[in-house]
């Protein structure tokens, strides 16, 4: 199973929130917009990761054991 990573899910979120950006321009379009988010979005964001991180182990473990 591949780990994904908060950063991971950070990018993916990213992405679909400025899809107009440019491969090419992604990186630093990203670096400044992790600048711009309050620590209670970072929080949030965690949040939903952690769920998601959560079921996805889940869903690991009930196909070990069938």
């Amino acid at each position: 199973m591949a780990k994904r990573t908060f950063e991971d899910f950070l990018k993916d979120f990213h992405s679909n929130l400025y899809p107009m950006v440019l491969d090419d321009n992604l990186p630093d379009h990203f670096d400044d917009w992790l600048g711009t988010i309050d620590g209670e979005d970072y929080i949030r964001w965690a949040d939903i990761f952690a769920q998601e991180q959560f079921l996805a182990g889940m869903d690991h473990v009930m196909k070990q054991i069938k």
